[in-house]
């Protein structure tokens, strides 16, 4: 491919880019209840207006607008970090505290889609959340965004979250204490594959995309004994998707990721009927999300 052709690529791709650009700011203004300098926000206003989002943003929610917000930081902060001569290596080993909190806080719009959307779907899982002796298992809880959200949730329900980065920790315990929830929710360094808990939850969830392949099926295994008898575990996980520029992307995320990337819903479902779960199929997902959800449940016996 020669020079010229190079430019051309970058110079169509970077009109996306700076327009993704652009809604992120325009999102954080109104999230945050900021203003922009008068001269920015006429240019602003005309590159949503080009994009026909003008009408979409102003209309949005501002509470809700989080982790649209951190899904543009998070893929920005890492591209910037990749970019600036730091190489990239497989597997998450990122310490900087605005990568963590911008991935972490992507999950926080997922408690609210469960209980509405995924729990009703899923036989006797509203009760148990609603119990007084709920508990939910995070596994992969990054900075507890997911976490945090879902003790707001379901006010009596007692979470444990695990993770075996400490970059990810630390943040976790301050987010955990600035919330409120250092009685209801508890943090540990460890990895799934050592879980080692036996009939404790009545839901877990699992970060697949950041698991690696080799680990996931262990990982599946120690979660399905961790549970309950009828408690669900619920796998996350990347998404390739049939536009071909996106299962590319989507391989692309899995391997800077570090995780696990199922070419298929099939994939998933087999990996969680080999642990033994039964009810198992896969979920809708939150809308424009990348990444696929499949449950399956803990056999009653």
């Amino acid at each position: 491919m020669s020079i010229d052709a190079i430019r051309a690529v970058v110079a169509r791709l970077g009109s996306s880019a700076g327009a993704l650009a652009a809604i992120g700011i325009a999102l954080h203004a109104l999230e945050s209840g900021t203003s922009l300098d008068p001269q920015i926000q006429v240019q602003l206003d005309d590159v949503l207006d080009a994009l026909g989002a003008r009408d979409v943003i102003l209309d949005a929610d501002p509470a809700r607008l989080g982790p649209v917000l951190a899904g543009i930081r998070g893929d920005f902060f890492l591209a910037a970090k990749l970019l600036s001569g730091k190489p990239g290596q497989r597997g998450w080993a990122h310490a900087e505290t605005e990568i963590l909190q911008a991935f972490g806080d992507v999950s926080a719009g997922f408690p609210a889609f469960l209980r509405s959307a995924i729990a009703p779907r899923l036989d006797g899982l509203l009760a148990r959340l609603e119990a007084p002796e709920a508990s939910f298992l995070d596994v992969g809880v990054g900075v507890a965004a997911l976490s945090v959200e879902m003790a707001r949730q379901w006010p009596s329900l007692h979470v444990v979250g695990i993770d075996p980065w400490p970059a990810s920790l630390m943040i976790a315990r301050e987010n955990v204490r600035k919330a409120g929830f250092t009685t209801r929710i508890a943090l540990r360094e460890q990895a799934g594959e050592n879980l080692s808990d036996i009939d404790e939850f009545d839901l877990a969830w699992v970060a697949g995309a950041f698991i690696p392949e080799p680990e996931i099926s262990k990982v599946i295994e120690r979660v399905r004994r961790a549970l309950r008898p009828g408690g669900w575990l619920l796998l996350a996980m990347a998404s390739p998707g049939d536009d071909p520029l996106a299962a590319a992307l989507a391989r692309f995320r899995a391997a800077l990721w570090g995780g696990s990337l199922l070419s298929a819903s099939g994939d998933a479902e087999d990996v969680l009927t080999r642990s033994g779960l039964v009810a198992v199929r896969m979920l809708p997902g939150l809308p424009h999300s990348p990444i696929a959800i499949a449950a399956g449940r803990k056999s009653l016996e």
